[in-house]
């Protein structure tokens, strides 16, 4: 397997485990918070300083975003080049 081709597997494994990830945000969003209309728990419980588990895992989908890209950008690079 060529450099290229490793890089596009690696590409779609990220995009795979961050898609779950999000997935996984949403369900528990849409079927683990709230029951008969009211936040009951889920994301809507507090986490710590105010916030609710909501905000904290929506931070921290980003940061995993942020820190997925990282990743690949650091493995898929050429090194004789530095692009």
């Amino acid at each position: 397997m060529n450099r290229r081709a490793r890089t596009r597997t690696l590409a779609l494994l990220l995009f795979t485990l961050y898609c779950v990830l999000y997935g996984t945000f949403v369900l528990v969003a849409a079927f683990g918070t709230f029951h008969e209309g009211k936040a009951t728990g889920g994301l809507a419980r507090g986490a710590f300083a105010g916030l609710s588990w909501g905000v904290v895992g929506g931070f921290g989908l980003i940061v995993g975003a942020f820190l997925l890209a990282l990743a690949y950008a650091f493995v898929a690079r050429d090194e004789e080049t530095g692009s």
